[in-house]
């Protein structure tokens, strides 16, 4: 059994803490909504106004606060409000004590503003004195319930997604929240919050698109009398994208053929024929036109690479008056460009080798996914050569909203 604690007991955070109470751990709801916090201890949950951890054990904190958006953007006050009250009360903890971000936010606030947000007001450094983790909440549309009163309601998605940079930050979140998966479900670690986090807005960024799709497509059947229902239940078991979960998830690459570039140009030019304007499709014909773009001048670029030890430029002076269109022939070696390169050193007249053999990619440390109560797989896409990690840049959320 583990110690929790809920920060923010808005539909998450209650759903969350009732379904780790109902897991047999000892839950205490903390929110500064007062009527809130008097509604959970009528029900005969512990909740209270402040958090606090002196002389508790190691526990967990979720952070759940809400996140609402304000003139389109995402309002962090009371994210950034409960990091700075979980930070006053780590500065009193007798403990170690993890904070998992359970909020819906952007990519990169649990490092980039949680962590020195807890850092400045606890006096303690991640890592020495508390851990930290991402797991946003998945809500799952199937409950019968919207309430969150039962323990089951909204917390049982078939994916529970955690995010940190400690294998052991990992187990542990792991093994509290692996009890809330379903059989069946998938538990995916990754060695970055942001990664969690983006996970979370993606999977919601894609069901809305798919909606307003399935919307736009109404539309033409609605404006052809065709039945929609037939259209969507017979393309939702046809269409590659709807059966294969690997269809098109590869980025950086336009889709092209014979059939996918013709199929959409000529059914948006149909559109514009009955008169009925398709704003998803067009943007989606836009998209791809400027990879498309961006793919060319990659190849014209290695083109160029792989032409020779000779490249060509244009003369810095003015053109030939015969010949305005010839551009100069300006011989120049790839050696002079390229830095020299580097040989082993010679001994006894034999180059020394070196047999140190490299160090091997582990995988299943940086991305991996495992089955509740199964074994972990190792992720296809770690190795995929669209996942470029040079280093995230850190976000600086430019309005607080205070």
């Amino acid at each position: 059994m583990s110690r929790v604690f809920i920060v923010g007991a808005g539909t998450v955070g209650t759903a969350t803490g009732r379904a780790l109470g109902h897991a047999g751990h000892r839950v205490t709801f903390v929110d500064i909504d007062p009527r809130r916090v008097a509604i959970l201890v009528n029900e005969g949950l512990d909740a209270r106004r402040d958090l606090y951890l002196a002389g508790e054990p190691e526990s967990f904190v979720f952070l759940c606060t809400p996140t609402r958006i304000v003139t389109g953007r995402h309002h962090l006050a009371d994210v950034a409000a409960g990091a700075e009250s979980i930070g006053r009360a780590l500065a009193r903890a007798d403990s170690s004590h993890t904070v998992v971000v359970r909020s819906t936010v952007p990519p990169g606030t649990t490092q980039d503003l949680v962590r020195p947000l807890v850092e400045l007001h606890s006096g303690r450094r991640q890592g020495a004195g508390f851990q930290i983790a991402a797991s946003p909440h998945f809500d799952s549309r199937t409950s019968a319930s919207r309430s969150g009163r039962h323990p089951g309601d909204t917390v049982r998605p078939p994916m529970t997604v955690i995010g940190a940079d400690s294998e052991r930050v990992l187990a542990s979140v792991r093994d509290l929240l692996g009890t809330l998966a379903p059989g069946g479900g998938q538990l995916r670690l990754l060695d970055d919050p942001a990664e969690a986090e983006m996970i979370k807005c993606v999977h919601s960024l894609f069901n809305a698109t798919k909606i307003s799709f399935w919307n736009e497509i109404w539309r033409v059947c609605d404006r052809l009398g065709l039945d929609p229902d037939d259209v969507a239940s017979a393309v939702a078991t046809s269409a590659e994208g709807s059966l294969n979960p690997e269809y098109g998830i590869w980025g950086g690459a336009p889709f092209k053929g014979k059939q996918l570039p013709g199929d959409t140009q000529g059914f948006l030019g149909f559109a514009e024929e009955i008169g009925l304007p398709m704003p998803l499709l067009s943007a989606v014909v836009g998209v791809n036109s400027g990879f498309e773009q961006r793919l060319d001048a990659e190849m014209e670029a290695l083109s160029m690479l792989a032409s020779g030890p000779y490249y060509y430029a244009p003369d810095d002076g003015q053109p030939d008056d015969s010949e305005p269109e010839y551009y100069d022939q300006v011989p120049c070696r790839m050696a002079d460009l390229a830095p020299p390169i580097e040989t082993a050193p010679v001994l006894d007249g034999k180059p020394e080798v070196d047999e140190t053999p490299p160090p091997q990619a582990r995988p299943d440390l940086d991305r991996r996914s495992e089955l509740a109560g199964g074994e972990v797989q190792v992720d296809p896409s770690a190795n995929h050569p669209s996942r470029r990690r040079a280093g995230r840049r850190p976000w600086i959320p430019r309005q607080l909203g205070r």
